[in-house]
């Protein structure tokens, strides 16, 4: 794929690959693809691909972790992806404001590959200089090359992808004297000096414990949805938490977690999803009993469900309440 997502990491572990970069993905991390990703969808970690077809998320590739305490709301975006919503919820895509993005890679080949090691391994103290010999270029060249591709110098450069690294690190519970030494910062007072210019604040205020429940803190609540939609072949509607009500005229359903229920293709539908709840749409056959999300993401294909335009509402409404219904428990 080449269309910008999010990827959230429900559980486990997994290395998603963007271009020429790689990024591990751990439980609560949330990474933004610019030109979308690649990864192993059966591997050890649950990745949830958040494909909405607008993202409104710019700039380089990036990862945060918001923590566990967002595992339910990303669930729910998944589910808003499926269902074909048009774009994430403006508080998912807050997450990336205020953070510490990357800094971009230079174009020209040897900053690029240069770039590459450090972004690799932060600790790294090769010198410009001896960066410069490896890659058979003069110094000067090296830094003028950094700075006319990036706005960064070199050793700025370096300071900035530490800085976002360690970032990341401090929201994982790594401690600020652990961080320090694993990005190559020689003391605390370094890593909290380059905090300062890169991103005027301290690392103690990346922390977890210095807000509480994940780096990002609290979500929102999952608020109740009614959605008008139609199936573009047979479908299923899984209830991955919480309640919902399934209405077609003529039939209506009411489901609890676990439970699923079967909407033909070119069937206009009325679901009703509670406060709370979680509603995802799959393919017909995708596993009928005990279905867990790791099924969802590595065995089902795209669902087919088609949200249909705000003015059919009313008429639709119309037409189910004039309907005599069988109420299906």
């Amino acid at each position: 794929m080449n269309q910008a997502c999010l990827l959230w990491c429900h559980s486990g572990a997994s290395e998603v690959y963007i271009g020429e970069r790689s990024f591990t993905l751990v439980a609560g991390d949330l990474l933004f693809a610019p030109e979308g990703a690649v990864w192993n969808p059966s591997g050890a970690g649950v990745i949830l691909d958040l494909s909405f077809r607008a993202v409104s998320i710019t700039g380089p590739a990036r990862r945060i972790h918001v923590g566990q305490a967002w595992a339910e709301h990303m669930v729910y975006e998944y589910s808003r992806s499926l269902f074909g919503e048009r774009e994430m919820r403006g508080d998912v895509a807050k997450l990336f404001e205020d953070r510490v993005p990357t800094p971009p890679l230079p174009a020209p080949k040897h900053a690029r590959a240069v770039a590459q090691t450090l972004a690799a391994n932060p600790a790294d103290q090769t010198s410009l200089e001896e960066f410069a010999a490896l890659r058979g270029v003069a110094a000067r060249t090296l830094q003028r090359q950094f700075l006319k591709s990036t706005g960064y110098s070199f050793s700025e450069w370096r300071a900035a992808q530490r800085v976002s690294v360690a970032a990341s690190l401090l929201a994982h519970d790594f401690s600020i004297a652990v961080v320090a030494n694993l990005v190559g910062f020689a003391a605390t007072s370094s890593l909290t000096r380059a905090f300062r210019r890169h991103t005027n604040a301290t690392p103690s205020s990346f922390t977890t414990s210095s807000i509480g429940m994940g780096s990002a803190g609290l979500p929102p609540a999952i608020p109740a949805r009614t959605t008008f939609a139609e199936a573009q072949r047979d479908q299923q509607l899984w209830i991955y938490s919480g309640t919902a009500t399934v209405t077609t005229p003529g039939y209506c359903r009411f489901l609890a977690q676990g439970d699923m229920a079967t909407i033909p293709a070119g069937t206009h539908t009325r679901i009703d999803v509670a406060a709370g709840s979680i509603a995802i749409p799959v393919p017909v056959g995708v596993g009928e009993q005990g279905m867990s999300l790791r099924d969802i993401v590595c065995d089902a294909p795209v669902a087919g469900l088609t949200i249909l335009e705000q003015g059919r509402w009313s008429s639709l409404s119309e037409e189910l309440l004039n309907t005599p219904i069988p109420v299906v428990l």
